[in-house]
Order: structure tokens, then C-alpha cells, then sequence
């Protein structure tokens, strides 16, 4: 089954889209909703499962998936992409995939994608590119598999690969700055087990305590470490690598990253000096509030859904990334060594309530809500679930 290849308009703008409601597909007219395609019948049995999020960078070529680690093992997957805001073109908010062993025939995927398998007919791995020489694409995955099959795919095409096992943080360090890591053994003295060329790597992805590499020269390097924990600092140590090379991994100072990212609000809704006024409740600031912990754990303020909304139909809407587009200043990550990195957040990093502490989609009338966050940067610091932002619809 496949859903949402190739792509199709956005919905925002338009009054004639499909869109998710509930469990079903809707096709829907201005206000009528033309057809529907039943879902809640649908039941997909899985005993493992991954959630996570890539960016594709501008133009990148042949990103392995490799199902988040799950090879051909994957029985269920599901790829959600994020175009850049300033993409006003939809024609141009797509990427293209294909299955790897087979290079020569492309798929296209605008906003959504669903594949599933059976047991003995499992998803094969997947190669994802970003046509676009302009934007980035942010691409939330989700993959299962049925049982707890854990061998991986033979591939008699391409796969040259290394396994290290009962690694540990210690393990990974920079060998020439700007330019390669190296994995070391755990003995006494100790001795180089393989070198990494930044350049060369492709993609990482993680598993459980299992990390695994893609590289241009080794093609994939599998790192078991002995705890979860390790697997996923190393994981964010690397990709902090990859983002500033100049970074010296054993002169991080502490190690480990152990601090939440944390989101900045504006001072005013849509960040205008005379937009309703973003208020911390109990804190003692007057502005510059943030979810650090130093203002509390509530924040509040009133919209005009006809004034921010967005104009679907006949009717105004507040969906989840208008709300981040029109609260949130940004997101920043104090990571390792306490240098700092730029976190996107989308509509998945948000759950938003209504009055009564239901989750609901988006905002289609005039009331009290409140959103919290459900986001996490890659060594698995959380920003705290308690934190909660109210909000007056008038």
C-alpha cells in the first residue's frame, strides 16, 4: 500500500483537498466533504517499532533509510515531510525514493507516504533524495516491524560492513579535526578499531543501543554499545560533529549531553508590537520568556482567530504550525561541551487541548486551549511535559 505518492496540493489555501480526520481519509469541498475512505478498520500488528526525524538536506542525493536501522525487516512505514515555509511553490515541495535495488525507477512523495509489508514479504530499504536546490525537507518517520526478527538483510548487492560491540561513550574521538573521527577498542593500552572520514558519512540511525553508520568507504558500521544511553549521546555527538567539524570530542567539556532544548516565545503574538502580550504566570520577567525553567511552567495569551487564523474555506483555522509560526521565536539546544544548536519544532513536537483536556488537530472556534510540548532533542532530553501554554481564542 502506498499513500501519498506521488503528491498532491496543499490544503492550506485551497477549499478542495484530502485531509486525515479521526481514522479516515476525507475528501473535502469548502465546507461539504465529498468522500471518505474508512480507516478505523485498519489494524497493523507490530512488536517493534521506531519513531525519529531526518532532514534532507538541499539537493542531497541517495540518503540510505535503511528503515531507521530495521533493513528489510520493516513490515510498516510511514514518512511524514515538512517543506520549508518560504516553498510557496507546490510544485516544487516534493522528494524522490526508491527502492535500492533498483536505482534505475524513482518515486515521487509530496506530503505523506505509507508502505506495509507482510511477514515473509517485508519492506526493502529505501534511498531518498531532495530535489530541491533551495530548501531543506524535515522528514518525521515512523517504522515497525511484526515480530522480533533482528538479522539483517543480505545484501548481495552492495553491503561491505563492520560490527564493534560493547562500545561505550569513551570509545568515539576526533583523530584530525575538520576531518575524522576514530572508533578505539576498550583495552589497555588501547587500539583503533576504525577510522571515519566526516566527508564520507551519508546518514546515522539508531536502534535501541545499536548505531549505525553509513559511510562512503566502510558502507555501513554497526556500534553496539552496552547501554541505550551511550548509543544515543554518541549519536548527537556525532551529528554535532558533522554540523561544526571543528568540534574536538574529547575536549567537550561535560561530555554528555544532559539539558533539554529549550523554546523561546515572542513577547507578542506574530512578534507584533501591537499583537496580544505573552505573559508567564507567577514569573517575575517581563518579557524574553522561554521553557528553561526560570519562568515558570505556564504561559498564556489571547488570539483572534479571524486576525491569525488561517483562511480555510469559509471559516478561519489555528492549526498547530500556526501557532508555533505565531508564538514560538525559535529553539535552541545547549548540547555537548555546552555549545548550542538550532532545533526545528513542527506540529509533532506540540500536543494541543481543548477546554477539557481532549486533544483535538486544530482550532476552528473561539475558547480556552492549551498546548504542552512532546519534544526531545537526540540524546533523549526532554523539555518537561508539564510546561503549558494557554490559550484564549476570541
Amino acid at each position: 500500500m502506498c499513500v501519498g505518492c506521488p503528491g498532491s496540493d496543499s490544503a492550506f489555501g485551497v477549499s478542495q483537498y484530502i485531509k486525515l480526520q479521526n481514522s479516515d481519509f476525507i475528501a473535502v469541498n469548502g465546507i461539504n466533504t465529498i468522500e471518505r475512505l474508512l480507516g478505523g478498520d485498519i489494524r497493523i500488528p507490530y512488536k517493534q517499532i521506531v519513531k525519529s526525524r531526518i532532514i534532507l538536506k538541499t539537493g542531497q542525493v541517495n540518503y540510505l533509510l535503511n528503515h531507521l536501522g530495521l533493513g528489510d525487516n520493516a513490515t510498516f512505514l510511514v514518512i511524514k515531510a515538512t517543506y520549508n515555509q518560504n516553498s510557496v511553490n507546490i510544485e516544487d515541495n516534493y522528494i524522490v525514493w526508491n527502492y535500492y535495488d533498483n536505482q534505475s525507477q524513482s518515486y515521487p512523495m509530496a506530503q505523506m507516504m505509507v508502505l506495509t509489508g507482510s511477514p515473509t514479504n517485508r519492506i526493502k530499504q529505501i534511498y531518498l533524495t531532495n530535489p530541491s536546490t533551495k530548501y531543506p525537507v524535515v522528514l518525521d518517520i515512523m517504522v515497525a516491524v511484526i515480530d522480533d526478527e533482528y538479522s539483517y538483510y543480505a545484501d548481495t548487492l552492495n553491503q561491505i560492513g563492520m560490527s564493534f560491540m560493547n562500545l561505550s561513550i569513551l570509545n568515539i574521538e576526533t583523530y584530525v579535526p575538520n576531518e575524522s573521527i576514530v572508533i578505539w577498542d576498550s583495552n589497555i593500552p588501547r587500539s583503533p578499531l576504525a577510522y571515519l572520514v566526516l566527508s564520507s558519512i551519508n546518514s546515522i540511525s539508531r536502534v535501541g543501543k545499536l548505531l549505525m553508520i553509513d559511510d562512503d568507504s566502510s558502507n555501513r558500521l554497526f556500534l553496539d554499545f552496552s547501554i541505550e544511553s551511550y548509543a544515543k549521546q554518541v549519536e548527537s555527538i556525532l551529528n554535532l560533529v558533522l554540523d561544526q567539524t571543528s568540534v574536538v570530542i574529547q575536549d567537550l567539556n561535560p561530555l554528555q549531553d544532559l539539558i533539554p532544548p529549550t523554546v523561546y516565545f515572542y513577547d507578542t503574538v506574530e512578534n507584533d508590537i501591537a499583537g496580544f502580550t505573552i505573559s508567564a504566570i507567577g514569573s517575575t520577567y517581563s518579557s524574553g520568556y522561554s521553557t528553561n525553567g526560570d519562568h515558570g511552567m505556564t504561559f498564556s495569551t489571547y488570539i483572534s482567530i479571524t486576525q491569525s487564523g488561517l483562511v480555510s474555506g469559509t471559516y478561519s483555522v489555528l492549526t498547530k504550525d500556526r501557532l508555533i509560526e505565531i508564538l514560538i521565536e525559535n529553539t535552541i539546544d545547549i548540547t555537548h561541551g555546552g555549545l548550542t544548536q538550532s532545533m526545528s519544532i513542527s506540529d509533532s513536537d506540540i500536543i494541543l487541548y481543548d477546554y477539557n483536556d481532549l486533544p483535538l488537530v486544530s482550532i476552528y472556534d473561539t475558547g480556552t486551549y492549551s498546548f504542552k510540548f512532546s519534544m526531545s532533542d537526540i540524546a533523549g532530553n526532554q523539555i518537561d511535559p508539564d510546561i503549558k501554554f494557554e490559550i484564549y481564542v476570541i
